[in-house]
């Protein structure tokens, strides 16, 4: 049974749009891959496979053990803070909790947790999903030859992946092609997450239904100006806000250190200036390759799309 939480070699993030793959010895990066997937390979089970076939078998890890990212619409994740306790009564304190929270039938969910000791008690962050998303999901990538070890979720492999120095409340967007996260995360510790269906492809629809042309679009995503996504920008901004507000009223915080970026949007100097204009705290795409000695340095520059890759090669270290 494909076991949560598990250490596993190889990082490999399968997202919407496209699949990123790294393998970490210490600090060294031995792999470190990605490859666009059209809409057309997914819609079609055989092509998606093959294609992710011949690319592992170029990078030579068909057979290898992997582990992998459950995207965040598959899973239900919670933090919980409770009473220090014995370990022993932890894991079943901790599962009497995620029965009774479980939007579905316990028989049919996978589900584990990370805990860590707080101020206030022992800060829980437990995840779940049904046993067949997992299997929906690892399906392509188990036929395509990885052996697929363990499964993870965004928010804890971004967690490992960018160094959060701040004891305070930090903001993580990870905006990719079709979904944005939103996680906020205090001393380490996950405490709110959420996902909305926007991402780089929103950005570049909006750019091409203004006429911009196919470069012209790609351009201006990368570049700027900013001012040219004003609209659909702030759309995004207008959640992100939402979910801060959520967050004050629930959790009776008030301040912020940090916004930090990760996910191909990232990339962009154009998107980080204009949140720049907008959070009254720093905002900063800090690059999870930084201090890791890689084979190609020209993939370093592209940093921010492998965070939650690199997350997953980072379990149990």
């Amino acid at each position: 049974m494909v076991k949560l939480f598990r250490p596993a070699p190889l990082g490999v993030d399968l997202g919407s749009g496209s699949i990123k793959v790294i393998g970490l010895r210490t600090n060294k990066v031995s792999i470190a891959a990605s490859m666009n997937i059209s809409s057309s390979e997914r819609e079609d089970d055989t092509l998606f496979i093959n294609s992710l076939h011949n690319f592992f078998k170029e990078l030579n890890i068909i057979g290898k053990e992997a582990s992998v990212q459950i995207p965040s619409s598959f899973s239900f994740i919670r933090t919980i803070t409770l009473p220090l306790m014995p370990k022993s009564e932890l894991k079943e304190a901790v599962r009497w909790e995620i029965k009774r929270q479980l939007p579905y039938s316990a028989e049919n969910a996978v589900y584990d947790y990370v805990a860590k000791q707080g101020a206030d008690g022992i800060i829980v962050t437990f995840a779940s999903t049904e046993r067949e998303n997992i299997n929906r999901h690892i399906f392509p990538l188990k036929e395509s030859g990885l052996r697929i070890t363990s499964v993870d979720i965004n928010p804890l492999c971004l967690i490992r992946a960018i160094p959060l120095n701040s004891p305070g409340n930090v903001i993580i967007l990870d905006i990719g092609a079709k979904v944005m996260e939103i996680d906020i995360v205090k001393a380490g510790a996950l405490r709110l997450t959420r996902s909305v269906d926007m991402g780089g492809e929103h950005l570049k629809n909006h750019l091409l239904n203004e006429g911009f042309s196919e470069e012209e679009a790609d351009n201006i995503l990368m570049n700027g100006p900013a001012e040219k996504m004003r609209d659909i920008l702030n759309q995004i901004l207008k959640e992100i806000f939402r979910s801060i507000d959520y967050y004050k009223a629930t959790f009776k915080e008030k301040t912020f250190e940090a916004v930090i970026l990760t996910g191909g949007v990232a990339v962009s100097s154009a998107i980080r200036e204009y949140f720049s204009g907008v959070f009254d705290v720093p905002v900063s795409a800090p690059n999870p390759f930084n201090g890791l000695v890689l084979k190609d340095e020209k993939i370093r520059k592209l940093g921010s799309m492998f965070s939650v890759a690199i997350g997953l090669a980072r379990r149990g270290s």
